[in-house]
């Protein structure tokens, strides 16, 4: 206990380690903030168009929280879509422009969310176009959650028409999804894709803490010193590996629960209670609502980064130096962003599922794949791409760990 509190002590007092602790904390209260400045109203005050931005906005849409929103009945949708067929054709309208600000803001906004719903769920089975506002018809809204099963079913076939067990088990985990939806403001997808940046500038600077920790001391020489020490091979390599995991998994964890409390206390909790199919697809896969999906893209990207970090303690315990270990440590954080854009298609997503940190980025992250239809084939059987991603990264882990152990004492006898 002693050795492994000296080693968390030992990188805990680097310079760099503070600076990125520092900065990985900053980061995280900036970012989730800024989500908040994209929030807008108009209203009406003393007989004066008052124009509210940030968190006056925020206030502004919290306080019908209570009295307009909750469960997304036939009802709301079909009076949704009735406010648009008589206000778009007033004003020469189709997709909503030419519409006064403060007439906008009063009839229509806070239905918004419902129609991009609306208008998918309404989408043609064959093409997938969905059809114009002034195209749905109310009666089409009031068959909302009767259109979905075969919109889903849709989408399936022309995504997976080759794989008939595909579609089979996506219509299964939609069953899952409580119906009706609920919706209330708060955090939207514009905070999700900030968590998914926080989470990829956090991963980085966690690598660059971890590349060091086998390098440093090969680099300095200090190392051939540690070997000759009563404890200087397997228990010394399982407590650097050790610190370095508790170290990273910490600030990472820590980044990321205050991330979404931040997020929450700004928008308002009862937010957390929205249907991700209101925010994203109305027939996406997982039965989370917005909470939930916020913790689960937090539980998840902690296994890949635990596997990422592992795997750079093993490129660590193989290089010379630490810039070696550094520049393979990014390299194989970036890898994943540009080989999933590189090999388009069922290639590129076998890629992302192998690589450690797979699943951290950009358009590759996990948030995105579990709000997309992604799934991977052996034969004609099936899985959804997030279980086998998250199966492979908790193979990876103790595998990485083990390779960097072994990788560190063999060394030594060489």
């Amino acid at each position: 206990m002693r050795l492994f509190l000296l080693e968390i002590k030992r990188v805990l007092r680097t310079r760099m380690t503070w600076l990125l602790l520092s900065a990985s904390l900053a980061l995280t209260a900036f970012m989730a903030y800024i989500p908040v400045t994209y929030e807008g109203a108009v209203i009406e005050e003393d007989g004066k168009e008052t124009v509210l931005e940030g968190l006056r906005a925020v206030r502004h849409y919290r306080q019908y929280n209570d009295t307009i929103y909750g469960e997304v009945t036939a009802e709301k949708l079909r009076e949704a879509v009735e406010k648009r067929l008589e206000i778009y054709p007033v004003y020469d309208s189709e997709y909503g422009e030419n519409i006064p600000s403060k007439l906008y803001y009063e009839e229509l906004a806070l239905s918004e969310p419902y129609m991009h719903g609306i208008r998918e769920v309404c989408a043609d089975p064959g093409t997938g176009i969905a059809p114009q506002t002034l195209e749905i018809r109310p009666e089409d809204a009031e068959q909302y959650y009767e259109k979905m099963t075969e919109r889903l079913s849709s989408i399936m076939e022309m995504e997976q028409k080759d794989y008939p067990s595909a579609e089979k088990l996506a219509l299964e985990k939609f069953e899952k999804v409580e119906r009706p939806y609920t919706y209330y403001y708060g955090a939207n997808s514009n905070s999700m894709d900030y968590q998914v940046l926080l989470i990829f500038a956090v991963t980085i600077f966690c690598v660059v803490i971890a590349a060091p920790v086998f390098s440093a001391e090969y680099q300095t020489g200090a190392d051939d010193i540690l070997r000759c020490t009563r404890h200087g091979r397997l228990r010394l390599a399982a407590t650097k590996i050790l610190s370095a995991l508790l170290i990273t998994g910490t600030a990472f964890v820590l980044c990321g629960v205050l991330f979404i409390l931040i997020t929450n206390s700004l928008f308002g909790w009862e937010g957390t209670k929205t249907s991700i199919q209101i925010l994203y697809s109305a027939t996406s896969l997982p039965a989370y609502d917005v909470g939930q999906l916020q913790w689960a893209n937090l539980a998840g990207s902690f296994l890949i980064l635990l596997s990422g970090i592992s795997f750079t303690l093993f490129l660590s315990a193989r290089m010379k130096n630490n810039v070696s270990a550094l520049a393979a440590g990014l390299f194989f954080v970036i890898l994943p962003v540009v080989a999933e854009a590189a090999l388009p298609g069922a290639a590129g997503t076998w890629l992302g599922c192998f690589l450690p940190s797979g699943g951290i980025g950009m358009s590759n992250c996990l948030l995105y794949s579990l709000i997309d239809y992604h799934f991977l084939h052996v034969g004609q059987a099936s899985v959804w791409n997030v279980d086998m991603l998250l199966l492979i990264r908790a193979v990876e882990i103790p595998l990485f760990i083990f390779l960097a152990a072994y990788t560190y004492c063999r060394k030594g006898s060489v």
